[in-house]
């Protein structure tokens, strides 16, 4: 009796999947200025891993800190460019980055659009007040409502 000899079909060979290290991956989202959109293209660009704005996301919040500093990196960077723009030869940008500037940081010398104002009662103390609403008004306005 002749035993039949079953040959193995030969499989091709699957795509190991590339695993991306925690350093690769600060790396892109540092270049890409925090970005998760931009992130993940660069990911799938580079690395030819499919990678979703959302896996990003959840990547990069797994690490707070880092991506903080990733954060304070971008405004660093923001400063640089700002402090570039108030030295330029244009008066105009000159003068307008200089406003912006002194607006956002200049708070605690005074140069600030709002103004606060603290209200205090006697001697410093709380101030009671009462606010008095007429009924009928009330009702009428929520019958409007209705």
């Amino acid at each position: 009796m002749a035993k039949k000899i079953k040959k193995r079909k030969k499989h091709a060979e699957r795509a190991v999947p590339v695993k991306l290290s925690d350093a690769q991956f600060f790396s892109l989202l540092r270049e890409n200025a925090g970005l998760f959109a931009s992130t993940a293209r660069a990911i799938t660009a580079q690395f030819g891993i499919p990678y979703s704005r959302q896996a990003v996301h959840d990547r990069a919040h797994k690490y707070p800190k880092l991506l903080a500093d990733i954060d304070e990196e971008n405004i660093d960077i923001a400063e640089e460019g700002l402090h570039s723009l108030m030295r330029s030869r244009s008066e105009a940008i000159k003068a307008d980055t200089t406003k912006f500037f002194l607006k956002h940081r200049g708070r605690k010398r005074g140069y600030n659009d709002k103004t606060d104002i603290e209200l205090t009662g006697k001697d410093g103390k709380g101030l009671d007040f009462k606010i008095l609403v007429d009924s009928k008004s009330v009702k009428d306005e929520l019958e409007k409502l209705k």
